[in-house]
């Protein structure tokens, strides 16, 4: 079958991960499809795509089963994932964020850094599940207005992340769907130790003098200093309360949960 009705993001099957090795262009009904596509299919049932710039996932194409691939998120119909936009990246299909992030208090000296203004609201999960399928969510930075799609990996600090500019127009069509409650916060920018800190403080909390800060990383093995002045109460990259969406779930966010 050459047209399927769905379409799958999966992690790289283990057998098919080395795209250069010519006993996989030498596979059974493997064929090329594209100059920048490969595809393998299976007695027609199905298609995996890989592209020669991604070594982390794969596309599968079939009429609904996923036969036991271990599945990101469906993304029928999401143009993120179509062979022209992939083409565009350079074969990649993954945008991946790999971050730590600390619950932290409010240093005397924070209003010495340049901050930005955010609100940002959720989607309904993309696929079947929220746990597994990508997350929507819009948000306005300053004068920007973002569209960012999500999802997670097995790491707690590693995230797919695809994201877009969108117009103000899109971004209030968007927010007419939203879910939960949107999520108001300052943005700080902290340069330190070779790394840019996000400091956040949200509005709308019921503890004063609390806020999260990130750190966005080249990969997970990098060594990260914290700036001395911050007093860090415990790092929450693992733990999943520490989220922005579970924030916007709360009436009045509660940075201090029980046991913290």
């Amino acid at each position: 079958m050459e047209n399927y009705t769905k379409k799958f993001l999966i992690k790289m099957p283990q057998y098919l991960g080395d795209y250069d090795d010519p006993s996989i262009r030498n596979m059974k009904a493997a064929k090329w499809i594209a100059e920048a596509t490969y595809a393998f299919c299976d007695d027609m049932d199905y298609k995996v795509k890989l592209y020669p710039n991604e070594k982390s996932a794969a596309i599968l194409e079939s009429e609904g089963d996923t036969f036991g691939f271990e599945v990101l998120a469906e993304i029928t119909g999401n143009d993120f994932y179509s062979d022209k936009a992939i083409t565009e990246r350079g074969g990649k299909i993954l945008t991946l964020e790999v971050e730590r992030r600390w619950l932290v208090k409010i240093p005397d000296n924070i209003g010495d850094f340049p901050y930005h203004t955010i609100e940002q609201a959720y989607l309904a999960a993309k696929g079947s599940a929220p746990e597994s399928g990508l997350q929507g969510r819009i948000r306005r930075w300053d004068d920007k207005f973002i569209y960012t799609e999500k999802a997670r990996t097995g790491s707690s600090a590693v995230r797919i992340e695809n994201e877009r500019e969108i117009t103000e127009n899109e971004y209030n069509e968007y927010k007419k769907h939203t879910i939960l409650n949107t999520v108001k916060k300052k943005r700080y920018i902290i340069p330190y130790g070779g790394l840019e800190f996000e400091f956040d403080i949200f509005e709308n909390t019921v503890e004063s003098g609390y806020a999260i800060m990130e750190a966005e990383l080249p990969d997970e093995s990098v060594k990260v200093t914290l700036p001395d002045f911050i007093e860090v109460v415990a790092e929450v990259t693992e733990d999943s309360y520490y989220t922005n969406r579970n924030f916007a779930s709360m009436d009045k966010i509660r940075l201090i949960k029980q046991g913290v």
